[in-house]
C-alpha cells in the first residue's frame, strides 16, 4: 500500500516535469535551440503566480496571467536572444553558447531583485485529503493540492495536442519540425511559427512554476535543476514527443518518490539523470522520439 501511495504522489510531480520537457522539446525540435533558459522561465512564472496571489488574486487567474507573462517572457529571449543568430552559420554552438549566458544573467538578475530567501505562495488552493481506494482497512489518498496540478497538467496537454492537431498554425509547426526551410518555400511565416512555438513554451514553462510554488517554496535558483530535469526528461520521452515528455514526466516523478520513500531523499534528484543514461544507453532516441542527427 504505502509502495501505491507514493505513485500516487508521484504523478502530480511528474506532470509538472512533463510541462517543463514540452516547452524545451518543442523549442529544440521546430527551432533546433537547446534553450536554456527554459528553467528560467520557470522559475519568473513562478514568482509572477507568487506577486499576483499574494495581492488576493484567485488561482486560475493568477495561473493564466502567469502563463501570458510566460509567453512574454520567451517572446523576449528568442527576439533578442537568439533571432539575431538565426541566419549564422554555426547556430547550434552559438544558440548555446548565447542560452547559457542569458540563463545565467536571468537566474542572478532575479536573485539580485527577488532576494535569495524563498518564498511561499499563500493558501491558494483548500488542503483535503481525497481517498481513492480503501484495501485491507488502509485508504489510498490524495491531496487536492496534487490533484489540481495532476488535473491542470492533464489539461493543458489535451490543449496543446488539439492546437498541434486540428489547427493549421499547429499543423505548420509540426511540419517546421522536419524541414523549416522547405515550410518557408511553400509562403509559411517561420518567424511567426517560431514566435508561437516560443509563447507556447514560455506558458508551459510558466505554469509549471506556479503549480511548484503551490508545493514548495520558491527561490530565484529553482530554474537550474528543473531545467536539467526538463532536459532529462525530454530525452527519456524523446525529443519533439508531447506523449513521450508526458510519459517521461511521470516516470521520473514516480521514481523520485518511490527512491525518497524507500531509499534516501538524498538519491532523489539523482534519480533521474540515471534514467536518462540508461535510456541513451539503450534506447538513443528515447521512448517515442526521433533521431537527433535529424535536428543538429
Amino acid at each position: 500500500m504505502d509502495f501505491v501511495q507514493q505513485v500516487i504522489n508521484g504523478l502530480a510531480q511528474g506532470g509538472i516535469y512533463s510541462l517543463i520537457a514540452i516547452g524545451w522539446t518543442t523549442v529544440f525540435g521546430i527551432v533546433g535551440v537547446m534553450n536554456w533558459t527554459h528553467g528560467e522561465v520557470y522559475m519568473l512564472g513562478a514568482f509572477a503566480g507568487y506577486f499576483l496571489c499574494t495581492m488576493g488574486m484567485p488561482f486560475i487567474p493568477a495561473l493564466l496571467l502567469s502563463m501570458l507573462i510566460g509567453s512574454g517572457i520567451a517572446i523576449a529571449i528568442d527576439e533578442f536572444g537568439y533571432k539575431p543568430l538565426r541566419k549564422k552559420r554555426k547556430m547550434a554552438v552559438a544558440g548555446f553558447i548565447t542560452a547559457l549566458g542569458l540563463s545565467t544573467f536571468l537566474r542572478y538578475g532575479a536573485n539580485a531583485a527577488f532576494t535569495p530567501n524563498p518564498r511561499a505562495y499563500p493558501d491558494v488552493i483548500d488542503y483535503q485529503l481525497i481517498p481513492i481506494l480503501t484495501v485491507d482497512g488502509k485508504t489510498l489518498t490524495i491531496s487536492s493540492i496534487h490533484l489540481t496540478i495532476l488535473a491542470g497538467t492533464m489539461l493543458l496537454m489535451v490543449l496543446l495536442e488539439l492546437f498541434i492537431r486540428r489547427t493549421i498554425t499547429g499543423k505548420a509547426m509540426l511540419a517546421a519540425s522536419q524541414d523549416m526551410q522547405t515550410l518557408g518555400l511553400m509562403g509559411a511565416n517561420s518567424e511567426v511559427l517560431i514566435k508561437v512555438t516560443f509563447a507556447i513554451s514560455g506558458a508551459l514553462g510558466a505554469a509549471a512554476g506556479v503549480f511548484v510554488g503551490t508545493i514548495y517554496a520558491i527561490n530565484p535558483m529553482m530554474g537550474e535543476l528543473a531545467g536539467l530535469k526538463g532536459w532529462a526528461v525530454a530525452i527519456l520521452g524523446g525529443i519533439g514527443s508531447i506523449t513521450g515528455s508526458l510519459i517521461g514526466g511521470l516516470i521520473l516523478g514516480v521514481a523520485e518518490n518511490l527512491t525518497a520513500g524507500f531509499i534516501s531523499t538524498g538519491y532523489k534528484d539523482a534519480i533521474g539523470f540515471i534514467i536518462m543514461i540508461a535510456v541513451l544507453l539503450i534506447k538513443p532516441t528515447g521512448l517515442l522520439g526521433f533521431k537527433f542527427d535529424e535536428k543538429v
